[in-house]
């Protein structure tokens, strides 16, 4: 058992924020933190996927990541178009005739290790958590599950596998240290809040466990926004007031602040990926 007076003089002993994911989550108060279990939701087709590869890539830091809803080739093909702003039409074909080329500039994002299987155990993650120890002699800043539900179904009961992953959650957070991101579904019903959900519109009732949730979605005219319904360390809507305006290049996967300029559509030569004269 430990006293707070001992506990909090020890080195990195508090929930330490990570590196922003996006500076406007940053502004509103959103900071994921390390030992805490944080969600983010939205309905089908709401680019929670594209939003988490986007904040992944911007935070920086060793991750262990969970893909059961997209696959290695599609991961892939969107890293590549973020980093160069080609759409990913593109980016999939530089993966079947530049594989090489591809490689060397994908391993800029190698502090990322993924686990592509579409249904892992609870036992996976564990396993998974401790190959990442024993090869890298920690564990990893942040793990990630993309997507919650797809985690464990032995009983063929998909909410109570879901009720196990959240109460896992919590132990593999504090035991590991780790930030814990779950992906997760709202439900897509008339009832459902546009463009954000509500707490209330998360699937399974799950939202105790996780310290921060944010949700997501487009608007009627393919806006994107996130809104913070559930933060322990700053302001927050559980009714999705709160609504951050997003800029989103589907075409491109690449989500970023709104206020931030456009960028070209295309790489300029000169920048690493054309420097060699090849058609890229």
């Amino acid at each position: 058992m430990l006293t707070l007076s001992r506990s909090v003089t020890r080195a990195a002993s508090g929930k330490e924020p990570l590196p922003p994911a996006f500076a406007s989550w940053a502004a509103q108060g959103i900071r994921p933190r390390r030992a805490s279990v944080s969600m983010l939701a939205g309905i089908p087709g709401s680019h929670k996927t594209r939003i988490m590869l986007n904040a992944l890539v911007n935070m920086g830091v060793p991750t262990l990541a969970f893909s059961t809803d997209s696959d290695m080739d599609t991961v892939s093909s969107r890293l590549l178009a973020i980093a160069t702003r080609h759409p990913t039409t593109v980016t999939e074909e530089w993966l079947r005739t530049k594989p090489a080329q591809c490689a060397q500039h994908l391993a800029k994002y190698d502090f990322i290790r993924w686990d592509f299987r579409p249904d892992p155990t609870l036992d996976d993650v564990w396993h998974g958590l401790y190959a990442y120890h024993e090869t890298e002699g920690r564990y990893p800043d942040q793990t990630v599950i993309d997507i919650a539900s797809d985690v464990g179904h032995d009983t063929g009961d998909e909410w109570g596998s879901l009720r196990d992953l959240m109460r896992q959650a919590k132990v593999i957070a504090r035991e590991t240290g780790t930030h814990l991101w779950l992906v997760h579904h709202c439900s897509d019903s008339s009832s459902t809040k546009k463009p954000c959900p509500r707490r209330a519109d998360i699937h399974g009732k799950v939202a105790a466990i996780p310290e921060l949730i944010v949700t997501c979605g487009t608007d009627a005219n393919g806006a994107l926004y996130a809104a913070p319904v559930k933060n322990r360390h700053a302001k927050a809507s559980a009714d999705a007031e709160i609504k951050i305006p997003m800029h989103l290049d589907a075409e491109t996967s690449y989500v970023g602040d709104h206020s931030e300029p456009l960028v070209s559509a295309y790489v300029t030569p000169g920048n690493g990926w054309n420097q060699q004269g090849e058609d890229w």
